[in-house]
């Protein structure tokens, strides 16, 4: 009875979207096991501006929505008509046992909002079978109402199990170029091909790309289907993914194999009355890895930090003339196209008059199929703390341009400051006494001055002649010393860059996972895993004393272990970066992003310990 009310509830949903030019049903599977999942699929006539998911308690949603469309045409008597279908799937995994009724789905087609009809769905403990679990595309009522559906049982039984044939889904790894630069360009295509349909997309492992610089491309949402044919079969072919990736190591660099697991729609068998019957199946496919030729650049001249491509510098300040103890901001502009991953900060000469502050970069790229192209702009602050005309040179930057391979420096106008003598100069200046508040002595105050002996004796011995006095200059010459003796030290300690790199390499870090804290509360998880990944590698190259060109993570863990840092905990660092750009590739949940954020906090401060 229960299922004759059902079925009639359905028809009449339908009759009702029907008589609008609409029809949107919904459809999934009767019952279902705890931790099993299931597919949900909603199929409308006309093709919607938006769909959402009504409320679904006792499950969880872990895939969708993915979207496919069929079209048909038909001649009778002359007279052509045309369909259409499509087709949206959400996959659902069962929470607690229990009968459940998931709300009709919405949608909204020419402005005009439409809900499907609701689905009742029972969870048990136990899971449900594959062969209980599947069902055919076509249905007939009339079985559930007037028998018991042994019929239906029995010829399920008979058909054979629906598989998907080794060459039905393939995946292939393209890239625009096999032979090229360190650091050069080159686009990596992930495309789909395959002769059956797809019903949805269960998992995707994207390629590691441990040996690039990496940007992600834009991709549509949806997948755009074109019609390919590899070794004779015609496949519907689409685009997964596109990277932009710059080679960090010269060689014979790979990129790894990528994988994807669906479910495919193919043929069970034949009913008696309605024609083919359809079930769901899953297929899978690899990309094999390939293979890219990196040859290595010219030697390298003085100052290449590794940028390749074709870059501009400029420099813009406010004012030329300034007082003492007034901040002045010059902003130094890197534009062009490149591998601006490689662009090291910019150094301003800054004489001892000066006191220089961190700058705060900002960056505004933009990655295209045509290469990585914007600018990235360094601010920094200047505080001069004693008067004169200062030049504090020109600030270069020196590339390798792919056109001409050869290297290529472009530099600024001099950074040339006056600054202004003020009273907080302690140089500059006179100091001048005022008689301002002198008052005339009357001269009744002034007493007879006494013309004979006074009888006056040294009420004080010099000073000169104290111990005190000499105590003093013993231990100002003493302090004197002292403080010479650290100021050689700290200006030897200064000249040493790998030293300060070392010792800032924890402070830097701390301020890159602070970015990286704002993102992952902002929900921002793209920039989150490229600021975790840049601490990483920073931490890496600063305390380790690596320069960017050799960053390899091999050579991280055998620094490692020259530092007698454990194994276990080089290999964790290891393993986080790579989950790190991983999942730059995949969104994960926001508590992913919590764990990442934490594990990476821990492996520093434990590093930090182990290596003081």
């Amino acid at each position: 009875m229960r299922k004759f009310l059902s079925i009639i509830a359905i028809l009449f949903a339908s009759f009702v979207a029907f008589a609008d030019g609409v029809t949107f049903t919904g459809k999934a599977p009767s019952r279902v096991g705890v931790g099993q999942r299931m597919q949900v699929q909603y199929t409308l006539n006309e093709k919607p501006s938006s769909i959402q998911l009504g409320n679904i308690p006792g499950f969880k949603m872990v895939g969708g929505p993915s979207q496919s469309s069929s079209s048909s045409v038909s001649i009778v008597n002359g007279s052509m008509t045309s369909s259409n279908s499509y087709t949206y799937t959400y996959t659902l995994e069962a929470v607690s046992e229990g009968t459940y009724t998931l709300d009709g789905a919405v949608a909204v087609v020419g402005g005009t909002k439409y809900t499907s009809n609701s689905i009742s769905v029972t969870v048990q403990k136990e899971a449900v079978q594959q062969q209980q679990q599947r069902q055919s595309s076509y249905y007939d009522p009339f079985e559930d109402i007037f028998g018991s559906g042994s019929s239906r049982q029995q010829q399920q039984q008979n058909q054979p199990k629906a598989t998907v044939s080794a060459d039905d889904v393939l995946l292939r790894t393209y890239s625009s170029k096999t032979n090229l630069a360190k650091g050069e360009a080159a686009i990596v295509t992930i495309k789909l091909y395959t002769a059956i349909d797809l019903v949805s997309i269960e998992d995707f492992t994207a390629p590691k790309l441990n040996n690039f610089y990496v940007e992600e491309l834009e991709t549509d949402q949806t997948l755009k289907w074109t019609r390919e044919t590899i070794n004779g079969k015609t496949y519907n072919a689409a685009v997964l993914k596109k990277y932009l990736v710059f080679p960090r190591v010269a060689g014979k660099t790979e990129i790894d194999e990528a994988s994807i697991k669906c479910m495919a729609r193919v043929v069970s068998g034949r009913h008696p009355f309605w024609g083919y019957t359809y079930d769901n199946a899953p297929a899978s496919a690899k990309a094999s890895a390939i293979s890219l030729n990196v040859s290595s650049l010219p030697s390298e001249p003085m100052g290449f930090s590794g940028a390749v491509g074709k870059f501009n510098i400029s420099l813009s300040k406010p004012n030329d003339t300034v007082s003492v103890n007034e901040a002045v901001v010059c902003k130094i502009t890197i534009s062009g196209s490149g591998n601006f991953s490689n662009i090291e900060a910019p150094k301003i000469s800054c004489p001892k008059e000066f006191e220089q502050y961190e700058p705060v970069v900002t960056s505004k790229l933009n990655p295209t199929e045509s290469g990585l192209s914007g600018s990235k702009t360094w601010e920094f602050t200047l505080v001069p703390r004693y008067g004169g005309n200062f030049n504090l040179g020109e600030v270069s930057l020196v590339y390798y341009d792919l056109a001409s391979k050869s290297y290529k420096t472009v530099s600024t106008d001099p950074i040339i400051i006056n600054v202004r003598k003020g009273s907080g100069d302690m140089a500059s200046g006179t100091i001048y006494n005022s008689q301002t508040g002198v008052e005339v002595i009357n001269p009744e105050d002034v007493r007879y001055i006494h013309k004979g002996k006074l009888g006056l004796a040294a009420a004080y011995s010099p000073l000169m002649l104290s111990g005190l006095y000499w105590a003093l200059v013993i231990g100002l010459l003493v302090a004197f010393v002292v403080v010479v003796i650290v100021l050689r030290k700290n200006i030897k300690k200064r000249q040493d860059v790998e030293l300060m790199k070392r010792q800032r390499a924890s402070k830097i870090s701390r301020k890159r996972l602070k970015n990286a804290r704002k993102y992952m509360q902002a929900g921002n998880s793209s920039d989150f895993y490229k600021e975790i990944i840049t601490a990483l590698w920073g931490y890496a190259s600063d305390k380790l004393s690596i320069p960017t060109s050799q960053l390899t993570k091999d050579n991280v863990m055998q620094a490692f272990a020259e530092h007698n840092v454990d194994e276990e905990m080089s290999r964790r660092f290891v393993e986080l970066i790579d989950r790190c750009e991983f999942a730059h590739f995949v969104s994960g949940a926001n508590s992913e992003l919590h764990t990442i954020y934490d594990e990476t906090t821990e492996i520093i401060e434990q590093l930090e310990e182990n290596m003081r």
